[in-house]
């Protein structure tokens, strides 16, 4: 009985972890799309500048030199241009992607700051939508399983040791 009881609290608290799923994608896309626009707005800015300078991109970045400072600054326009160019491709793909791709999608190549503000400001919520509920009752079905495998291997080699007299 219970183990019957601590297989349903395990499926339950997993199907309540599994059932965030889909908001927390649908919250890691809103920050990637944030995260997007305002790179978008310090490359054209910096593109402008260039411009106005008679230089192009590259030619702007390597006059960057002299001091510390102007290279660490070099340094971080390079990471800002080469995050913008990664996020300007997944933001499309992940807003036209579904629930599970999405979620595929996040763990396979995350943004390590848009998720770390997804963490900061997602607030768990009960589920709602279809994709919601089927998440939850995977999420169930996977803890109640884990949840009885775990229960039951530290019992195995006792009920082994049992079966083995009972025969001989």
């Amino acid at each position: 009985m219970i183990l019957r009881a601590l297989t349903l609290a395990g499926g339950i608290v997993s199907a309540g972890i599994a059932a965030q799923g889909p908001g927390v994608t649908r919250a890691y896309v809103f920050q990637l799309e944030a995260a997007e626009q305002r790179l978008a707005n310090v490359v054209a800015d910096f593109d402008a500048s260039a411009q106005a300078a008679g230089l192009n991109r590259e030619e702007a970045i390597a006059r960057l030199r002299g001091s510390a400072l102007l290279e660490r600054r070099g340094l971080d326009l390079r990471r800002n241009f080469e995050r913008h160019r990664r996020l300007e491709a997944a933001v499309p793909r992940l807003r036209s992607a579904g629930p599970f791709l999405r979620s595929y999608l996040l763990w396979r190549s995350p943004d390590a700051e848009a998720l770390r503000a997804t963490r900061q400001g997602f607030a768990p919520t009960a589920p709602r939508s279809r994709a919601e509920w089927l998440f939850a009752g995977l999420g169930f079905i996977t803890g109640a399983s884990l949840t009885r495998l775990l229960l039951w291997l530290p019992s195995w080699p006792a009920r082994f040791r049992r079966r083995q007299a009972l025969r001989s």
